[in-house]
């Protein structure tokens, strides 16, 4: 039972996480002209992402949710950075907590998942 909730919320966090990128990435293409081309980039990076999330949520699949969280985590990580040089500290923290919690819950998924006698 305590895999399951790890699971749902490790997902959760992942799903959201990756819809946030889709939603950056459009509205810049929506409200940025000068730079469509970049912006369309993004989407054309974000939007598989999230599709992929929501089928690893939607199949139940353990392993594809870790991977995307651990993926995602590095995205973050380098909007972290981003943040850092840019020396502003919203864009700092936040990505570093979304890295913290995706890596806290896979550690947790993961403990469970291997410890004798679980059951999913």
């Amino acid at each position: 039972m305590r895999t399951k909730f790890l699971f749902y919320v490790c997902a959760t966090i992942t799903c959201i996480n990756a819809l946030v990128s889709v939603g950056f990435s459009l509205a810049m293409v929506i409200g940025q002209p000068l730079a469509v081309v970049a912006a369309m980039y993004g989407v054309a990076r974000t939007v598989p992402l999230a599709i992929a999330a929501l089928i690893a949520v939607a199949i139940r699949s353990y392993s594809g949710i870790t991977v995307l969280a651990l993926l995602l985590a590095a995205i973050q990580a380098c909007d972290a950075i981003v943040g850092w040089i840019s020396h502003d500290a919203m864009k700092t923290i936040g990505p570093t907590l979304t890295i913290t919690s995706a890596i806290i819950l896979v550690r947790a998924i993961r403990q469970d998942v291997l410890r004798p006698g679980n059951v999913r």
